[in-house]
């Protein structure tokens, strides 16, 4: 596909996008005012049942199972605790506008089926939805903050009329850009309490959603970073894994090429990474691409369902190329050497590994976050293909220099992350 067809169609697919916006704007204030009434109603009976010592229900609703890290050390420690009753309900993941149809099939619920865990189905076996409030829900988080992908009665338009919506981001947001898509007001409007990574994405959040915050009807606490304190407990002591290659390499390219939201360098750096593969066979090269990429560029017309279909079938063909589609990454980030990266969420729980990180600058100019711009420096910059090439030999050779300067970075804004999810738990059982 030529490139001055890929860019009208990329130009025609975001004005639609743009259109939407502003028409949706208005409703959305208005349920907001009404969202508050109701969060300071539920707010009520639930510091009634923490004063009678009743124990809370808390439902997680999870579809995206990469966002499940984030939630699983609080639900665990919930688990253990007298105060709480956590139950979580598996949605499938292909639903767009609010429509599934994969009939019967939950892809979700046999993923934690298969992993030992006892949760419901969001399909009742009729092609109905679960009927959450049978379950007298006190709090709700979802695996991540798009009603689009839910169905109806499980978006936060329908919940917060009988619970409480808490949030956990599902994945770190790097730049201001990223907040402002992320949390994004259709969703968050419903939120009574977010919590945040650092003071900064809570003096974000205070801005953006001000009405609320100053009436002391929503909050925001500074307890996130749950993904790193899961990546921590997943740590893969042996880090040989029987492997015939000298090196694993992983390579994370982002989902989308919008200046706003994406960056993505996929087809920037797409045959220069083919190419180092081709040239070092004794290296493992693990393409680890958003669940959302290929689907995305699809629908953008950037690459054709044809195209998608011949660089899978080209990945599975090469001995050394692992196109991984998988849902959990946690050890497979242990067990690898080093990450070449867009600008992604999964950044920092990769750099808490300690291990050493190419990243992918992109034409947009974006604007980090304080504790953002500190990682990326401690990274390799790469801006072209040459620095790309030039670090990928580096670090397969051993060369890390930038390991000490990683090391304080650590130190300086991750320190605290395994008292996390503790702190969430105990903020949720006290009176407000």
């Amino acid at each position: 596909m030529n490139n001055k067809r890929r860019e009208d169609n990329r130009v025609l697919y975001y004005a639609d996008k743009l259109k939407k916006k502003i028409y949706y704007g208005v409703p959305q204030y208005i349920h907001y005012v009404y969202s508050l009434h109701y969060m300071k109603r539920n707010r009520k009976i639930i510091n009634k049942k923490i004063s009678n010592r009743e124990i809370l229900n808390v439902v997680f609703i999870i579809q995206y199972i990469p966002g499940w890290n984030k939630l699983e050390p609080i639900y665990s420690k919930m688990k253990a605790d007298h105060r709480y009753n956590p139950i979580i309900v598996c949605v499938p993941l292909d639903i767009n506008n609010h429509v599934y149809s994969g009939g019967k099939y939950n892809d979700t619920y046999d993923y934690f089926i298969e992993h030992g865990y006892d949760v419901i189905n969001a399909l009742d076996g009729q092609g109905e939805w679960f009927d959450l409030k049978q379950l007298n829900p006190d709090y709700v988080f979802h695996s991540r903050p798009y009603n689009n992908f839910m169905p109806k009665p499980y978006t936060s338009k329908s919940i917060q009329k009988y619970a409480l919506i808490c949030n956990v981001m599902y994945g770190a947001t790097l730049t201001v850009n990223g907040q402002n898509v992320e949390m994004g007001k259709d969703y968050y409007n419903d939120v009574y309490c977010y919590f945040a990574f650092d003071k900064s994405e809570k003096k974000f959040y205070e801005e953006r959603f001000l009405i609320g915050c100053k009436l002391k009807i929503q909050k925001c606490l500074t307890y996130g970073a749950i993904g790193l304190e899961q990546m921590l407990q997943a740590r893969v002591t042996d880090n040989n894994n029987n492997s015939t290659f000298r090196k694993n390499v992983l390579w994370t390219p982002r989902w989308s090429t919008d200046p706003y939201i994406g960056g993505s360098n996929f087809f920037k750096y797409k045959d220069v990474i083919l190419g180092l593969a081709k040239k070092n066979k004794d290296i493992l090269f693990i393409l680890r691409p958003h669940p959302l990429m290929f689907d995305n560029f699809v629908k953008t017309s950037e690459m054709t369902e044809t195209e998608v279909i011949e660089f899978k079938k080209y990945c599975k063909a090469e001995s050394n190329i692992i196109l991984d589609e998988e849902k959990e990454y946690s050890k497979e980030f242990w067990e690898s050497d080093f990450l070449i990266t867009d600008i992604s969420g999964i950044l920092p729980e990769y750099f808490i590994t300690q291990k050493p990180v190419i990243y992918c600058h992109s034409d947009v100019a974006f604007e980090y976050t304080e504790y953002a711009s500190r990682m990326i420096e401690t990274c390799y910059e790469a801006y072209d293909e040459k620095d790309l090439i030039k670090y990928f030999y580096e670090l397969s050779d051993g060369k890390d220099v930038k390991a000490s300067s990683r090391k304080d970075c650590i130190e300086d804004y991750f320190s605290k992350v395994h008292r996390s999810s503790q702190s969430i738990v105990n903020a949720l059982a006290k009176k407000n």
